[in-house]
C-alpha cells in the first residue's frame, strides 16, 4: 500500500510540475535558461529568436551586470558581440567600454605596461 501512495504522491507532483512550467512563454523560459546557466552563446540565440521580446532589455541588463561584477575587458567585448547592433543600451556600452579600457590602455601603455 505504501508504494501505491508513493506512486500517487510522485504522479501529483509531477502533474503539478509539468502545469507550472506550461504557463510560461517560450521567450520567458529562454531568459530564465540564460540566466541561470549565464551562457552568452544562449543569450545570443535569446536575442535571434526572440528579438521583440519583454525580456530583452532585461537579459541586457543582467549580462552587462556580469561584466559590471567581472571587470574585464574580455568580458565586455563579449557581451558587445552578443548584444543585438540596434539595441539602444549596446551603444551606450560601446561608449562606456571605450572610455574605461582605451583610457587604461593608454596610461599602461605610458607607465611602459600593456593590458593585454
Amino acid at each position: 500500500m505504501d508504494i501505491m501512495k508513493t506512486i500517487q504522491v510522485f504522479g501529483i507532483l509531477l502533474v503539478t510540475l509539468t502545469m507550472l512550467n506550461c504557463g510560461k512563454p517560450p521567450d520567458q523560459k529562454a531568459y530564465e535558461e540564460v540566466i541561470t546557466t549565464m551562457s552568452l552563446s544562449k543569450a545570443k540565440d535569446f536575442f535571434s529568436k526572440y528579438p521583440q521580446s519583454k525580456y530583452a532589455d532585461k537579459l541586457v541588463k543582467d549580462i552587462t551586470g556580469w561584466c559590471d561584477q567581472e571587470g574585464t575587458k574580455g568580458c565586455y567585448e563579449m557581451v558587445l558581440e552578443t548584444i543585438p547592433k540596434d539595441h539602444p543600451k549596446r551603444s551606450e556600452l560601446a561608449d562606456f567600454y571605450k572610455k574605461r579600457f582605451n583610457m587604461s590602455e593608454k596610461n599602461n601603455q605610458s607607465n611602459g605596461k600593456d593590458e593585454r
